[in-house]
């Protein structure tokens, strides 16, 4: 009750300052408590040695989570692996599911060094759905087994 008396016993411009000042605590509450991982092309680094093994774990979840599973933003897609290069820098590739052959939408690709390096880049990386993939890859990448 004193909550109630102490809100309308301000002036109307209090009032509006609380209420502005409430609704800005709020928003920016829920940018900080619910991060989403940068849209875009990826570069980043994770923990192990093997460019193969860790784009491997990518290969099966994004294959279960986002091709077998029936997703809708994936359904005319495919994931096509090139683990076994020559040049040590293997890549998955996500083309068009009526033409594997033309050009990816998206290449996943990794290398190794001190640690290993994932980086993504093509048309899908300039979508909305960039952030989505970007937090996929790195959780598969660092060993999550989900497919939130």
């Amino acid at each position: 009750m004193r909550y109630i008396r102490f809100c309308n016993s301000g002036t109307k411009e209090n009032r509006r300052s609380i209420l502005t000042l409430c609704i800005g605590a709020l928003f920016l509450s829920g940018c900080f408590l619910n991060p989403e991982p940068p849209g875009g092309p990826l570069s980043a680094e994770v923990e192990g040695t093997s460019a193969v093994r860790t784009l491997q774990r990518v290969n099966e979840r994004a294959l279960r989570c986002w091709i077998r599973s029936g997703d809708r933003a994936f359904r005319d897609l495919a994931l096509v692996p090139e683990l076994d290069t020559r040049t040590n820098d293997p890549r998955l590739l996500l083309v068009e599911k009526d033409n594997t052959r033309g050009l990816p939408k998206l290449v996943i690709s990794a290398s190794e060094g001190d640690s290993v390096k994932i980086t993504t880049f093509g048309p899908l990386t300039a979508n909305s759905l960039s952030n989505r993939i970007n937090g996929d890859v790195l959780a598969w990448s660092a060993g999550r087994s989900g497919c939130d």
